[in-house]
């Protein structure tokens, strides 16, 4: 009994073999190190007093299949099958917190010093991308009787905004001085109050645009600015004169009335209706449901002595009565 005993204890102290790790379970084993060091180097930076935000190439997320790893072992990439925003945060926020960095005291850090690809530029690569760059306010022109001067005043201070996007040479005062010509449509006004088409509108060709963020709500479309003066010109053109384009708004007024009119009659008639069954309706079930009162006759000998017949004058019973 003894030297079992001592057997199965000298089992029990010899080491177990130990089994070999698969490759899986070893680059597993790497990612959590990997993680686990990146904490520590954001947690020692931070009692330094360095809030920079980690770099987000470096977080790998858990889920399986997630991250470039997950993306090739899927055989396609699930970050672009994201839900993209309708909205760009761009043309909302100005200043987005989630993404700014400490800028120490707004001294240049390492980072931004060195942009992408700028170290390898040459001067003369760099001289021409400030050559390709618009300027905020360009020089005045050097030869002012051949310089671009303004359709109604002459002046040569254009508004870089108009001749820019719509190609108008007009200056800031003459822009407000003739708001008739120089005043901005949206897509809606030109469709009701020149009955131009949407491919008219859409076509580039036709119109140029001022393109800017919708103001009722950010999940709508673009908002469209037309100038005004180029919509007459094509509307006039369209429909022959001013005159023609008068007579035109007149005629879809002229049927926009007769077709409310049309249906306030149409609605008129169906109310009356209802109001004729209604009332047929009410009559009809309080005949059904009121009590008769019976308006008798004065009796009348029936042949037999102490009898006497009397008659509803409004329903016609008859009934017999003996008279006492």
């Amino acid at each position: 009994m003894e030297r079992h005993r001592q057997l199965a204890l000298k089992g029990q102290n010899q080491p177990q073999p130990q089994k070999e790790l698969t490759p899986e379970q070893r680059e597993l084993i790497e990612k959590n190190r990997q993680k686990a060091l990146e904490r520590r180097r954001i947690r020692e930076g931070m009692e330094k007093g360095n809030y920079r935000v980690a770099d987000q190439s470096t977080y790998t997320p858990d889920a399986p299949g997630g991250g470039i790893e997950g993306a090739k072992k899927g055989g396609h990439n699930h970050v672009q099958e994201r839900i993209r925003p309708s909205v760009k945060k761009a043309d909302y926020i100005e200043y987005d917190f989630s993404t700014m960095q400490d800028t120490y005291g707004g001294f240049l850090s390492d980072a931004d010093r060195k942009g992408a690809g700028e170290t390898d530029k040459t001067l003369e690569q760099w001289q021409e991308e400030q050559k390709s760059r618009p300027l905020v306010e360009p020089a005045p022109p050097l030869d002012i009787a051949n310089a671009p001067k303004c359709f109604e005043c002459g002046s040569i201070e254009l508004n870089r905004n108009l001749l820019q996007t719509f190609g108008c040479r007009v200056c800031k005062s003459c822009e407000n001085k003739y708001p008739e010509k120089y005043s901005l449509l949206t897509k809606t006004e030109c469709k009701e109050d020149y009955f131009l088409t949407e491919p008219e509108l859409a076509d580039e060709t036709l119109f140029k645009r001022l393109v800017k963020a919708n103001p009722h709500s950010g999940t709508y479309s673009k908002m469209q600015l037309f100038l005004r003066y180029q919509i007459e010109e094509y509307a006039f053109k369209k429909w022959g004169s001013a005159e023609n384009l008068d007579k035109e708004w007149l005629r879809r007024e002229e049927m926009r009335v007769k077709r409310r009119d049309k249906k306030f009659n149409t609605r008129l008639r169906e109310m009356r209706k209802k109001m004729r069954a209604e009332e047929f309706t009410r009559k009809l079930r309080g005949e059904r449901n009121a009590r008769h009162e019976h308006h008798w006759s004065r009796g009348e000998p029936t042949g037999e002595p102490g009898m006497v017949r009397r008659r509803c004058k409004d329903c016609g019973l008859e009934i017999e009565e003996i008279q006492m």
